[in-house]
């Protein structure tokens, strides 16, 4: 734990996938509140997206952040605007997006008594 997952919509051709991925674990990293190990990502294009009724094109990228239950509020709020910062910077595309990009980020808590895992 944590899970991240990531989705971005598909006209944002020139965004490098595994390196969101490995900026998103490092960040995650240095909040203070996630070993490496334990952390989680994936990432997906939405293929298929609509923002609003089309009048114009935008884009966006959205990560979803799952964490156990525990964590203070001041915690989630630190982890999700380091990561809000991050897309911000905009490292992980090629070249400069053709149009305006939405950034999301949610913290989500997980309760750990719903929580199983296991490692073979």
């Amino acid at each position: 734990m944590p899970h991240l997952i990531a989705n971005y919509s598909a006209n944002l051709a020139d965004l490098d996938q595994q390196k969101l991925l490995k900026l998103v674990n490092t960040v995650l990293v240095e909040t203070g509140l996630f070993s490496a190990h334990d952390i989680k990502s994936r990432i997906f294009k939405d293929k298929v997206f609509l923002i609003g009724l089309e009048d114009h094109q935008e884009a966006y990228v959205h990560l979803k952040l799952y964490i156990l239950s525990g964590r203070t509020q001041v915690q989630k709020q630190a982890a999700g605007e380091a990561l809000l910062r991050l897309l911000e910077q905009k490292g992980y595309l090629k070249n400069e997006a053709e149009y305006s990009i939405q950034l999301c980020v949610e913290v989500i808590d997980m309760p750990k008594e719903n929580y199983f895992k296991a490692t073979i």
